[in-house]
């Protein structure tokens, strides 16, 4: 779909609309060939899922899909950071002036998105790197390092696409976007986020440690997530998971440690180092 076609949309009600026909429950003799056409136009590996077709009650069960166990080992090196999904790098490098890259050319400042500069000072000359997850991608998000959980914003916005050329197109796409702004600090005290950014036809982004649910009629303001009593991050464990696909960018401070600069288009895989702890 061209960008101009996007821009005519009114791209968060088409996503709310896809997101409830999505998690409607399907029976099995019609959702079976939807889920196996999906796949081989995709190219979805069915060999890692850990249930058969037959046993996902609704497009979205299948979209949210775990693993079976043991696919995604973590690097046994303790001092490694790890990749937090499966996908495609878009972007990587060094926080340089309080802006990264969405693209080659394309800069945006970490405070846009991330909500604030009080939340962004702490990554300046820190590393970054933005995964695109496409439609054949496992979405599940996981947790790339061991950190405690500080503050967890919902900062609502619009939906573009997040493809090839919505990135190259879109000024401050990531920005723009619904996405959760999920800061942690180190056992040192540096800083660490993650933020998964929200697209068209994402239905919603959905927590695993907080209740949330984005991309609903009638918030239009930056909102608090109430955390648990208990707020860690554990290396491996999941974090947060798309309904529908969409990016993620992960934010690591020189306090907390560097990121890896991989190759625009090189794919990664939740568990694999993508970098070194500080310490």
């Amino acid at each position: 779909m061209s960008l101009a076609l996007v821009r005519l949309l009114p791209r968060k009600a088409v996503s709310r609309a896809m997101g409830f026909l999505s998690e409607l429950p399907v029976p099995s003799a019609l959702l079976v060939p939807i889920l196996a056409a999906y796949s081989k136009g995709f190219g979805v590996d069915l060999s890692e899922a850990a249930r058969p077709l037959r046993a996902y009650a609704s497009f979205n069960d299948f979209f949210t899909r775990e693993l079976r166990d043991g696919l995604r080992p973590l690097d046994p090196d303790p001092a490694a950071l790890v990749s937090p999904v499966d996908g495609r790098v878009y972007a990587s490098g060094s926080v340089d002036a309080g802006t990264i890259l969405q693209a080659k050319g394309v800069p945006y400042r970490v405070a846009d998105l991330l909500g604030s500069a009080d939340a962004a000072r702490p990554f300046e000359d820190g590393t970054f790197l933005t995964c695109y997850l496409s439609p054949k991608d496992y979405h599940r998000i996981h947790w790339p390092f061991d950190a405690r959980l500080e503050r967890v914003r919902h900062l609502p916005g619009d939906l573009w696409p997040v493809n090839d050329a919505a990135v190259a197109g879109v000024p401050r796409l990531f920005a723009r976007n619904e996405r959760v702004a999920i800061l942690a600090t180190t056992s040192s005290g540096a800083a660490v986020a993650l933020v998964p950014v929200g697209a068209l036809n994402v239905g919603s982004i959905r927590l695993a440690f907080a209740r949330l649910r984005t991309n609903r009629g009638g918030i239009a303001m930056p909102r608090a997530v109430a955390l648990p009593a208990a707020a860690v991050a554990c290396r491996g464990e999941e974090a947060a998971r798309f309904a529908f696909g969409s990016a993620v960018v992960l934010l690591v401070s020189r306090g907390a440690g560097r990121l890896d600069a991989i190759e625009p288009g090189s794919v990664v895989r939740v568990g694999r180092r993508i970098g070194t702890r500080a310490g």
